[in-house]
């Protein structure tokens, strides 16, 4: 019995405490972004700082332009997100090469012949990127 209650109790469930399961969230907020509202802010976690604060601008910009103010994350557009492959389920499809704190995933679809590789970089025991 407590073996049943111990497997129950683990999970494959992605993390942004390895460079795979924040690519893997990532993957997952964007597809949800058209019709999740929060899964672009979810998304925008998962960025790195350089580029939160660009997004942080160009909402601004966008708010002196545009006469209403917007967040940072509502700069990633929704519905324009599309990606060239699909990943292979899970983390399976991901390795990373990881040097101190920063990473390389490498993505790769079910047959192995698309793959990108994303950079990742840790921010406060966090990965993002």
């Amino acid at each position: 019995m407590v073996l049943v209650l111990c497997s129950l109790g683990c999970s494959d469930a992605p993390t942004d405490e390895t460079p795979s399961g924040t690519m893997r969230l990532f993957i997952d907020a964007m597809d949800r972004a058209e019709y999740d509202e929060t899964a672009l802010r979810d998304a925008y976690v998962l960025l790195a700082a350089p580029t939160r604060r660009a997004l942080l601008e160009r909402a601004h910009l966008a708010g002196s332009l545009g006469g209403r103010e917007f967040q940072p994350w509502e700069m990633l557009v929704r519905g324009r997100y599309r990606q060239s492959f699909t990943p292979r389920e899970g983390t399976r499809g991901m390795r990373e090469s990881i040097e101190g704190d920063t990473a390389i995933v490498s993505v790769e679809d079910d047959d192995g012949a698309q793959s990108a590789r994303v950079p990742m970089v840790r921010e406060e025991g966090r990965w993002r990127i």
